[in-house]
């Protein structure tokens, strides 16, 4: 992956150009104003997990001697 420097006035002219770069994962682009970043451009690294891959899916977390005395009390 290449990292290149643009300034703000490039990137507003090439703007879904460069996008698409780094759409495909080609690029990283530093925004520049003055010599100075300003600002970073990156594909998205990784998705949001869904709320099922989150919490996980808690098989084998309770064994069977545990499950069967839900009917009595806990002390």
């Amino acid at each position: 992956m290449t990292v290149r420097r643009i300034s703000i006035s490039e990137f507003k002219v090439h703007c879904t150009e460069e996008l698409r770069k780094i759409e495909k994962g080609d690029l990283i682009l530093e925004v520049t104003r003055r010599g100075k970043v300003i600002a970073v451009v990156q594909p998205v690294v990784a998705s949001t997990p869904t709320l099922a891959e989150w919490i996980g899916s808690g098989a084998g977390l309770m064994s069977p001697a545990a499950s069967s005395q839900f009917d009595e009390p806990a002390f």
